[in-house]
């Protein structure tokens, strides 16, 4: 990694190596946004696929 950061200081100077570094930081954050919105409808299609009155157990007690 720091061989790559000398190389790029090297080739590119000041405002084209900060958009280069600002563009790979929003395909990270993109990345990241996907990951949860998949969880997210993943965590959705549970809650809407589970049967219907099965809420969970109205006696905890008795569930032992």
């Amino acid at each position: 990694m720091r061989t790559l950061r000398l190389l790029e200081e090297r080739l590119l100077r000041g405002g084209r190596r900060t958009a280069l570094r600002n563009a790979w930081a929003a395909v990270q954050e993109d990345r990241e946004r996907a990951v949860a919105r998949t969880e997210a409808e993943q965590a959705l299609r549970a809650v809407r696929d589970r049967p219907a009155g099965r809420s969970g157990p109205k006696d905890p007690v008795a569930v032992r």
